[in-house]
């Protein structure tokens, strides 16, 4: 899998370099190939795991939220290094690059933070011990 991203990586690398329209088209259609690619091997990975334990499912939904969260990074990279001027003056950068980098910031963050909670919400409640003493009701106590 991780050959992949490094082949999609490399073949983007061209059409990431270039700033025109048709290259900002291709490269959006390049990468919405490449997240449907992901997409359909995750399932099939999914489909082939069949039933699991919690904690086996939880590893396996780990590695897919990795593996989108790798591939939305490296989407982001591209895009940024497309947006960049030909030649820009050290330490200036457009306004509307800043926004752009801004703007996925957020969306990555997002991301992170959605995974967090879905692990979070994933695991199993607490089990409750069991009652030492079977004949006895267990309640609150007035005073």
């Amino acid at each position: 899998m991780r050959a992949f991203f490094l082949a999609v990586l490399l073949a983007l690398s061209s059409a990431a370099a270039a700033t025109d329209p048709a290259a900002q088209a291709q490269l959006l259609r390049q990468q919405q190939s490449d997240a449907f690619a992901l997409q359909l091997q995750q399932s099939l990975d999914a489909f082939r795991a069949g039933p699991l334990t919690p904690e086996r499912r939880l590893e396996l939904d780990s590695l897919l939220r990795d593996q989108r969260l790798r591939q939305a990074d490296s989407f982001y990279r591209q895009q940024v290094q497309q947006a960049q001027p030909v030649a820009p003056a050290p330490g200036q950068r457009s306004a509307e690059l800043m926004r752009f980098e801004q703007e996925r910031a957020r969306e990555l963050d997002r991301a992170r933070e959605e995974a967090a909670n879905a692990v979070v919400r994933s695991r199993p409640p607490p089990r409750l011990e069991p009652n030492p003493e079977p004949g006895a009701v267990w309640g609150p106590v007035l005073r």
